[in-house]
């Protein structure tokens, strides 16, 4: 169990890390294109408006290096762009226009600039704005076009961080979320693995208790050949068998294959149950009533419901009290059909109407061992309705106890 709750902690962990990394992933991702594709479009803005760009609009008078004219700012607002003209060689020649005069002199820029010059592959670069400072563009009139990216630079490895330091977050959010939902769906399994190992320890204890009882049993008659010991064998020989048959058949309702099932009249196989129990009835001094709505069909398999049949009506009259009453009813409401099984007798408590339908369950731990009650019974039961898409439920109320199976005609 230790091992399936790691893996399942494991699996919903990387899960959920994994989408979380992916939106992280897109975040960054987009945010970082939409950076890059606004460079690229200010970059072919400007090459297009420097095409129309001559010397004498400028009044450049070089090699003096004098920057003369700078009207072309409409368009650099949030950007830092330095313009360089290049000799008929491709060479930097000059500064025309600058959008930082604080932070670099000529001389940096023109640093700058031929180290681009020299290394240049494509006419329009913007490179990994996360790295790379700087990104530029050749325009056709012998133009270079420079976009210092610091600010873009700084701005996108802070929010970098912050979707680190989120992404963190989120993992140890997802940790905790993890270890609570793999308890919600281990729950179950653990349940059911619980029942499992009650049921082996439950069946070795009740098939041990015979045996003891029969070895002991045959020691004794060895010793002074006493027939109670015999009459001793015979009985728990017996109760094995009783014992043995109701786990096999415990094992064939809980086999997950499907049933064969005809169109059957319902109310004749229950009436003919409820006849087959009339002499047990008259013995036991329990009165017996029924009422039997005619003719309702089921799709089921009859030998299962007379099985069903036998179990309520056997726990009907095994729990009634002395002189007391049973009540069989069968009726069809609406889309319904509504089978009804009630006895007088001690009330079930609250907290164990859905506890009788477990397997080795008993009510009353003390009840005497001459029953032959095992507490399979009932869950035999549950598993016949269940394979015949009802549902059974058991109450008290007043005197009587009720059990009842809905079964939804389509």
């Amino acid at each position: 169990m230790k091992k399936l709750k790691i893996k399942v902690f494991a699996t919903v962990f990387l899960i959920l890390s994994f989408f979380s990394f992916i939106i992280m992933a897109t975040s960054i991702s987009r945010n970082y294109l939409e950076k890059r594709d606004s460079i690229l479009k200010v970059l072919t803005n400007l090459s297009s408006k420097m095409t129309i760009i001559n010397d004498n609009e400028f009044g450049i008078n070089f090699p003096g290096g004098i920057i003369a004219n700078q009207d072309i700012r409409e368009i650099y607002l949030n950007y830092d762009v330095y313009t360089i003209v290049l000799d008929n060689y491709g060479q930097y020649y000059g500064v025309i226009n600058h959008t930082n005069n604080d932070e670099l002199d000529e001389k940096q820029i023109k640093n700058i600039a031929n180290k681009i010059i020299n290394n240049h592959k494509n006419s329009i670069y913007v490179g990994n704005l996360f790295v790379n400072r700087y990104a530029y563009v050749f325009t056709h009139n012998n133009t270079l076009i420079i976009m210092d990216n610091k600010s873009i630079n700084s701005l996108l490895i802070k929010q970098l961080i912050t979707s680190c330091l989120l992404f963190v977050l989120c993992q140890l959010v997802i940790f905790i979320f993890t270890y609570f939902i793999t308890d919600w769906i281990i729950t179950p399994v653990k349940k059911s693995f619980d029942k499992q190992k009650r049921f082996v320890a439950d069946a070795s204890h009740e098939l041990k208790t015979p045996l003891s009882v029969m070895i002991a049993s045959a020691d004794a008659y060895f010793n002074d050949k006493n027939d109670k010991w015999v009459y001793n064998m015979k009985s728990e020989s017996e109760r094995m068998i009783k014992l043995v048959t109701e786990l096999l058949d415990l094992a064939k309702t809980e086999k997950e294959q499907e049933i064969i099932k005809q169109d059957n009249n319902l109310s004749d196989i229950i009436e003919s149950s409820i006849l087959t129990f009339e002499c047990l009835f008259y013995d036991n001094n329990i009165k017996l009533k029924y009422d039997i709505e005619p003719n309702i069909n089921l799709l089921c398999n009859e030998d299962l419901i007379i099985e069903l049949m036998s179990i309520l009506i056997d726990n009907a009259i095994k729990h009634c009290s002395e002189k007391g009453k049973v009540f069989v009813n069968l009726k069809k409401n609406n889309k319904q059909i509504v089978l009804e099984v009630k006895n007088s007798g001690l009330p079930i408590k609250k907290e164990d109407e859905e506890k009788i339908f477990e397997r080795f369950y008993k009510l009353d731990s003390s009840r005497n061992r001459n029953t032959n009650n095992y507490g399979l019974g009932l869950a035999i039961a549950k598993n016949i309705v269940e394979q015949h898409n009802g549902v059974i439920s058991a109450h008290s109320s007043g005197e009587f106890t009720t059990f009842k199976i809905i079964w939804n005609k389509k």
